[in-house]
């Protein structure tokens, strides 16, 4: 009879051939525990299906966009992703259209991660990493996650009868950036006649302090306490929910100094357009890639300062835990990427010098005693 349990409760899977020539298999709940009971309940639907009894309402037919909408609605503003969601919800919508929920399987999003890596399916003219591509697809699990957990119950209990997450499988795999760029000398040198006047102040606390894009546009003179010689910033406005203080370098000091002296519009914010508005990370991210472009500086972004605030750190001998709560990493696998260029770790070498079984191999008369001789 196609009788199985999920959990307590009984439920059927059959093949029918509906009156009108259609096949279709049909899985539900017979919403009992009891097998007798149940094994009744199929007989009957069964013998109102032959006899033409039974009347089959349309299924409700739910599209992967109402679901997206639904998260992004009640979800989304209550997250520090939240501006990147928008720009990936975007994406998918594009990629789906009015797509039915039924038709977005493992199948589809496994074809669609091969054609966004190859550049096949593109983004704003833009081919996709693999890092980019595990964060859409991850943002599309999430979104499964939330209406498998909690809107089980919603369009006519589709997430009930489909509690399996179809991007589950195809987001393993694909691998983070762990991108480390940091900035030469004679690339500082070029970006520095070619940064807006504008963007430079910001490029500087973004080198001296390693604050993300987000923190320096959205710093107010609120967090900058110039008696205490420091920048505070809460936990709500930190991505790892942490709060985050930072001593400023006298290059710090002397640039806010500088940029709140010389501003000409009250506001909150530290630096601002002229009508007193804060930056756009975007605005920002773009002066300065136009500003590597003009300079011939290649494959160097914003973010990218951040590493060089660690890498200049590291290189002046600080250990890695405190390069981990300087860059505000709750997870000490972000700073690892950096381990390497400790050097410590690159002198270390010198500590087995003369060594070991390498000092018995290195002596005269190997041969005679059986070693192979090795030559220092």
């Amino acid at each position: 009879m196609g009788l199985y349990k999920r959990g307590k409760t009984w439920h059927y899977s059959l093949i029918v051939n509906w009156p009108d020539g259609k096949k279709e298999r049909i899985r539900e709940s017979l919403e009992t525990a009891n097998k007798g009971i149940a094994e009744r309940r199929l007989r009957d639907f069964q013998n109102a299906i032959d006899d033409g009894s039974y009347f089959r309402e349309a299924p409700v037919l739910v599209r992967m966009t109402e679901v997206i909408e639904r998260y992004m609605r009640e979800v989304s503003p209550m997250l520090k992703s939240c501006k990147r969601n928008e720009e990936i919800k975007e994406h998918w919508s594009d990629f789906l259209g009015d797509c039915p929920l039924s038709d977005v399987t493992t199948s589809l999003l496994s074809s669609y991660k091969a054609k966004r890596l190859t550049g096949e399916i593109l983004y704003r003219k833009r081919k996709a990493g693999q890092s980019t591509v595990k964060k859409e697809l991850a943002f599309l699990r999430t979104v499964f996650n939330k209406a498998i957990d909690e809107w089980d119950e919603d369009w006519g209990g589709y997430f009930k009868e489909h509690p399996l997450n179809p991007v589950r499988k195809v987001i393993k795999g694909l691998k983070d950036n762990k991108r480390v760029r940091y900035v030469m000398p004679d690339e500082a040198e070029k970006l520095n006649l070619k940064l807006p006047a504008w963007l430079k102040p910001i490029v500087i606390v973004g080198c001296q302090t390693g604050l993300r894009a987000g923190n320096i546009v959205g710093l107010t003179l609120s967090q900058v306490d110039f008696a205490a010689n420091r920048i505070t910033i809460q936990s709500d406005e930190m991505k790892n929910d942490s709060p985050m203080t930072i001593k400023m370098t006298n290059a710090v000091r002397d640039t806010l100094l500088k940029v709140i002296k010389s501003r000409k519009i009250i506001s909150p914010y530290v630096f601002t357009d002229e009508k007193g508005n804060p930056y756009s990370t975007n605005a920002v991210s773009m002066a300065f890639k136009r500003a590597c472009e003009r300079a011939k500086v290649k494959d160097l972004h914003f973010h990218d300062l951040r590493h060089d605030f660690a890498t200049l750190l590291i290189s002046n001998n600080v250990d890695l835990y405190r390069v981990q709560h300087l860059m505000g990493h709750k997870d000490t696998r972000m700073t690892q990427r950096y381990a390497h260029l400790l050097p410590d770790n690159y002198n270390a070498i010198d500590a087995i010098e003369g060594k070991g079984f390498v000092t018995i191999l290195s002596q005269s008369g190997e041969k005679e005693r059986g070693y192979i001789a090795v030559t220092p």
